[in-house]
């Protein structure tokens, strides 16, 4: 019986050490940053890690155009590159800081949704 205890005491002692280190990976990972894309980089947009637009930037001739259509295809085309590539970066900063292990059900328990 004092042995279960021990072991449950242990798990909890763990799960207090990873909770930590979840509150370390979000951080790094609200601090990433990438640059999505489109038209030959006529358009970027910055955004985090975890999914928030930063920065838009969009060359002064496509204002001159008179398609604004186009104009549009290139915001959101670069938008959801940009927001790719922050999920593809996240998926990466997990897997090199817990080695590959899967933390996607793990991070729901302490109310983030990593990986």
């Amino acid at each position: 019986m004092f042995e279960n205890l021990k072991n449950a005491s242990e798990i909890f002692s763990k799960m207090g050490e990873m909770r930590g280190k979840m509150e370390e990976i979000k951080k790094r990972i609200s601090n990433l940053r990438v640059v999505g894309d489109a038209g030959a980089g006529m358009v970027q947009v910055t955004s985090t890690g975890d999914g928030v637009v930063v920065d838009i930037k969009i060359n002064r001739a496509l204002f001159d155009s008179e398609d604004n259509k186009m104009l549009e295809d290139l915001v959101l085309a670069a938008t959801n590159d940009s927001l790719k590539k922050a999920k593809e970066a996240t998926e990466y900063e997990l897997k090199s800081v817990t080695g590959g292990l899967d933390l996607s059900e793990i991070s729901k328990l302490f109310g983030g949704n990593l990986g």
